[in-house]
């Protein structure tokens, strides 16, 4: 057993996924990407309360303002064999001997569809999902930003954990927050925790590989789980109040103790 497991990499196409891909080349031996394509991210449905759709435009259009000078304008994906699917065609059975062909040790997930079987079911207990926001906190979509809506920036960060059938609900092996400073924004904090996250993929897929660590199970009956459809221009306005009504400001001046309230399973090299 080497210490760089051979992986392949289920992702999709915009920037933070091909910056998530270019870091665990770092430190992982890529054995191929899968690269669902992506929707562009819009409001579910018409807003009575933003007709014109300008406040979720801007929500996203700010949002990719961020990731550019924070993972750099135009990240690429790393120069390995790459299979490119339509949306939703991730659970394929040409994507499934795709990958079984280049008989991966782990299987990594991050932004793709949900998987099933028989993708799911050949690779039960060697595939991790990045899963961006802290769980079982906060489940479902937009689980960066509705802690936001709700005055809890402590809730702000990711979860690697073991994909299984339930979504979001498999063994949890680490967890991560940004680090934040005074004047960050929702998409600092957001685009912070990716970029955390990609670190600790690599150090954690590689000791997992190793045997360790063997993760947590989640206790589902705590924390909240938020759908596509509860995203609307009266909850961007309601993050932005808190911001500016001094949200981090409090957070920060109480950090140790409200972080303290929301432990997370934190994981350094050499932990089980």
């Amino acid at each position: 057993m080497t210490d760089r497991p051979r992986v392949v990499v289920i992702t999709s196409d915009q920037a933070r996924h091909r910056y998530v891909a270019e870091r665990l080349d770092r430190g992982l031996s890529i054995a191929g990407i899968v690269c669902e394509a992506k929707r562009p991210t819009t409001a579910p449905s018409p807003d009575v309360s933003d007709p014109s759709g300008e406040i979720v435009r801007d929500h996203f259009a700010e949002r990719d303002r961020v990731e550019s000078e924070l993972l750099g304008p135009d990240p690429a994906f790393p120069d390995v064999r790459r299979h490119d699917v339509p949306q939703g065609a991730v659970n394929g059975s040409e994507v499934f001997e795709w990958v079984s062909g280049l008989d991966p040790d782990l299987v990594l997930l991050y932004g793709s569809s949900i998987i099933r079987p028989p993708l799911l079911a050949e690779y039960s207990g060697r595939m991790i999902n990045l899963h961006l926001g802290l769980s079982p906190y906060y489940r479902g979509s937009g689980t960066n930003f509705w802690p936001l809506v709700n005055g809890e920036p402590e809730c702000v960060g990711a979860t690697l954990h073991l994909a299984v059938a339930k979504v979001d609900a498999g063994p949890i092996l680490a967890q991560v927050r940004p680090d934040p400073v005074a004047g960050d924004g929702a998409h600092h904090l957001g685009t912070k925790a990716l970029m955390a996250a990609a670190e600790l993929l690599t150090a954690v897929a590689g000791a997992f590989h190793r045997g360790q660590p063997s993760g947590v199970e989640q206790d589902l009956s705590v924390g909240r789980v938020y759908r596509v459809r509860d995203f609307t221009a009266d909850s961007v306005r309601v993050m932005r109040r808190n911001f500016d009504q001094g949200m981090m400001e409090r957070f920060l001046s109480d950090r140790e103790r409200r972080l303290e309230a929301i432990p997370i399973v934190d994981w350094t090299p050499g932990m089980k």
